[in-house]
């Protein structure tokens, strides 16, 4: 299982393409409410697949990112997306440039998203690009001078751990259900939302102090990005905050295991 945490708090971002303008404030894309989306205005001119508006974000302290994400999304189901970093020595985005790539995909929700979960030893970077092709699936669908949004963009370091298959993924629905008078049901409806409860497996190759330390990074109502099965990552990845993270140590404190639930903030727009 992948969690990626502490996500740089200095991010600077900026667009690259003509024609390509902010509509909102840009900051919104690391508020950490993904249904509360940034707004950008699309390229200027003639359409092809080649067209490509750049997503540039960079911060200051380089770390070494496994998962990334843009959450939120109005583009087109299929949209292709590429990732390229920064090393704090590059002169400019080549590391890991137009790899990998994901394709914009529409989850039971209904809300539009793209997850990359990275190999394992990247070096650190100081910045990322997400690449947005006008290539839906082969066909340049997206209108010039159109108007998408982003709700969050996420890239930070990552700690993984190994995972029982005791997953649980719940759906929370918090919409208050009450009776009329002549009891009759209505409701304040509200928008469910996932919860995940995993048990990390019994293990030694990890000190305990390092995930103590991990613990006080996450349980500090920050946002992160979590993907507990690599092999499936649209079917288990979510982007919320944890509320529980129980350790037990085993054997004298040679083992240490975990107790882990985390709940969702969802990207679907409030209808």
């Amino acid at each position: 299982m992948l969690i990626s945490h502490s996500r740089p708090s200095d991010i600077a971002w900026s667009l690259i393409g003509t024609g390509a303008a902010w509509l909102t404030d840009a900051d919104v894309l690391t508020n950490g409410r993904p249904a509360a989306a940034a707004r950008l205005q699309w390229l200027s001119g003639t359409q092809t697949t080649a067209s490509v508006l750049t997503l540039r974000g960079t911060w200051t302290t380089a770390c070494a990112p496994r998962v990334v994400a843009l959450l939120g999304l109005t583009l087109p189901v299929g949209t292709l997306i590429t990732l390229a970093f920064r090393r704090p020595a590059d002169a400019d985005y080549t590391y890991l440039a137009d790899l990998p790539s994901q394709r914009v995909v529409q989850l039971p929700d209904g809300s539009r998203c793209a997850w990359f979960a990275l190999d394992a030893g990247l070096d650190p970077v100081i910045g990322v690009e997400y690449r947005i092709h006008n290539d839906v699936n082969g066909s340049a669908s997206i209108a010039a001078g159109s108007a998408i949004d982003i709700g969050e963009a996420w890239v930070g370091p990552t700690f993984e751990v190994c995972l029982r298959r005791s997953m649980q993924d719940h759906v929370i629905d918090p919409t208050a259900k009450r009776r009329s008078y002549g009891s009759q049901t209505f409701a304040s409806q509200r928008l469910p939302y996932r919860s995940i409860q995993l048990e990390l497996v019994p293990q030694r190759d990890t000190a305990i102090g390092d995930v103590r330390a991990l613990r006080g990074q996450v349980m500090q109502a920050e946002r992160m990005a979590i993907v507990p099965d690599e092999t499936d990552v649209y079917g288990t990845a979510l982007f919320g905050t944890a509320y529980q993270f129980d350790l037990a140590a085993l054997d004298a404190g040679k083992f240490w295991s975990a107790v882990f639930q985390a709940d969702e903030e969802p990207a679907t727009p409030v209808p």
